[in-house]
């Protein structure tokens, strides 16, 4: 999963919805500096429209960071797309009002940390990881986020666990077990390193997730434009060393393309998608489209670059799932 989705903010401002014919107003969960959305006949299948095309888009993205990464080493690979994201993503803030959308004072701390997390240790891992092992056992791994978070928000915000989350939880946990001790098929250099980077990100991304749950109010747009541009400027120093140890990269125009659509379709599109989606459908709603990931993931890996399954990683990613609907409940 992309770290270009804002973390989710509470419940906010609701019009009065009069007859069927007016329409309904909804304020977005993006916070302050966002403009109020009219539900119109149609304005909710546009918004699941919307969700099923960011879930293709992130779904997408292990077979291109792996294809990618024949030409472009891992960490220069996420330099390069995050600073094509934050092109895009700032100059959206500022003109919504920039600095002056996020709380006072200025949360810089935690940008900071959610930069770190959600931008610079989650896709170092992500991309090291696919280096390593195959894009379809990175798919089902990353399908195991939503329980992950829960789990993390239960530590470390002290969120109740009640039984169908702690079922899920476990469900889930066991599920990635399964799936990186199944093995497999296709080639992949380091199956068992791989995996191990994949399960990494997805805890990078449990703490940010819950870093941003801190955020509550916040506008999403603001927090996503200046801990991804954070997070960016963390990722020079390690892609810096990374050039000085091997041979220069050439990339082709593929290889550029598939850096443009990482960073401006994968990362930015999808992010403004997602928010606007939120202006029409309630978190929960939008947030049980995530379990689309790995299936597209999966699916995108067999059919693109013909990666066999075995049944046990199916069946691990069959446990992931239920994992992430109990958790969901």
């Amino acid at each position: 999963m992309p770290a270009a989705t804002p973390p989710p903010t509470p419940p906010s401002r609701q019009g009065r919805q009069g007859r069927h014919t007016r329409p309904l107003i909804r304020w977005p969960r993006s916070g302050r500096g966002s403009f109020p959305v009219v539900t119109m006949p149609g304005a909710r299948a546009l918004a699941v429209a919307s969700l099923l095309l960011v879930m293709a888009i992130w779904g997408s993205t292990f077979v291109v960071t792996k294809s990618a990464l024949d030409q472009v080493p891992p960490l220069l690979l996420a330099l390069l797309r995050f600073a094509v994201a934050s092109a895009i993503l700032l100059p959206l803030a500022h003109a919504r009002g920039g600095p002056a959308l996020l709380p006072r004072p200025l949360p810089l701390g935690r940008l900071a940390l959610m930069g770190a997390t959600g931008v610079t240790l989650y896709f170092v891992a992500f991309n090291l990881s696919l280096a390593y092992t195959t894009a379809s056992e990175g798919a089902l791994i990353q399908g195991s986020i939503p329980a992950v978070s829960a789990l993390a928000a239960v530590v470390l915000l002290r969120e109740r666990l009640g039984p169908g989350r702690a079922a899920g939880i476990t469900a889930s946990v066991a599920g990635v077990a399964l799936v990186v001790l199944a093995g497999g098929g296709g080639e992949a250099p380091n199956r068992p390193l791989g995996n191990a980077l994949m399960v990494g990100s997805v805890v990078a991304w449990a703490i940010y997730t819950v870093l941003g749950r801190r955020l509550g109010g916040a506008s999403g747009l603001a927090t996503t434009a200046y801990s991804t541009l954070l997070g960016t400027l963390f990722l020079v120093p390690p892609a810096a060393i990374e050039l000085a140890t091997r041979p220069r990269p050439t990339l082709s125009a593929d290889g550029w393309l598939a850096v443009a659509y990482l960073g401006a379709v994968a990362s930015a599109l999808a992010f403004l998608l997602w928010n606007r989606a939120l202006a029409v459908l309630d978190v929960g709603q939008a947030s049980a489209f995530i379990n689309l990931v790995p299936l597209v993931g999966v699916a995108t890996a067999t059919l693109v670059l013909g990666e066999p399954l075995l049944p046990a990683q199916l069946a691990g990613g069959g446990l992931v799932l239920v994992g992430v609907a109990l958790c969901s409940r």
